[in-house]
């Protein structure tokens, strides 16, 4: 792989990786810490990196990276208030048409909280496949692609998520209230 190869993967792909990244380690200076080190090791491997497959790639050893750097931790770090604009990116939420009064902005900020909550209490096995599809939008072949598991695999963990998110939302909003 040449250089300005590389230097265009780098461009396509870094901003999906950082958000996987974030998305396991909740923490915005760590993700771009892993994403780096994911980059610096593709640049060592860039000989043997295929370009059908160098995004699945990316994405699994930024996986395998932050799982590296939290079993080292032994916990979790969790989102701080400044990092908000960053899960904003995450949850794909564009700037609204009209002024927002001050009450969609607390309704936004409470539910943008709450979204982080839920996720933060996934277990790390299925974080990122959930993230993946539901953040990423990825296809299920896509996601099993990266992760090098059975597409029926990634569903029935995508619903077992699902279900489990829907719960975790429920208390939160009914402890909420």
């Amino acid at each position: 792989m040449t250089e300005d190869v590389f230097l265009e993967l780098v461009r396509n792909n870094q901003d999906k990786v950082f958000r996987h990244a974030f998305y396991l380690l909740k923490n915005s200076e760590d993700a771009k810490d892993m994403t780096q080190e994911t980059f610096t090791k593709a640049w060592q491997h860039r000989e043997n990196l295929r370009q059908e497959t160098a995004h699945s790639w990316l994405l699994k050893c930024v996986q395998n990276l932050c799982y590296n750097l939290l079993k080292r931790r032994k916990f979790q770090v969790y989102l701080s208030e400044e990092e908000g604009e960053s899960l904003e990116m995450l949850l794909h939420t564009n700037s609204y048409r009209s002024v927002p009064t001050p009450d969609e902005i607390s309704i936004k900020e409470e539910l943008k909280q709450l979204v982080r909550q839920a996720v933060a209490e996934l277990p790390e096995s299925i974080r990122p496949i959930v993230v993946m599809r539901e953040l990423e939008e990825k296809s299920y072949k896509e996601i099993a692609k990266a992760l090098k598991q059975p597409e029926n695999s990634v569903k029935s963990t995508v619903f077992r998520a699902r279900k489990r998110l829907r719960k975790i939302m429920n208390r939160l909003l009914e402890q909420n209230r």
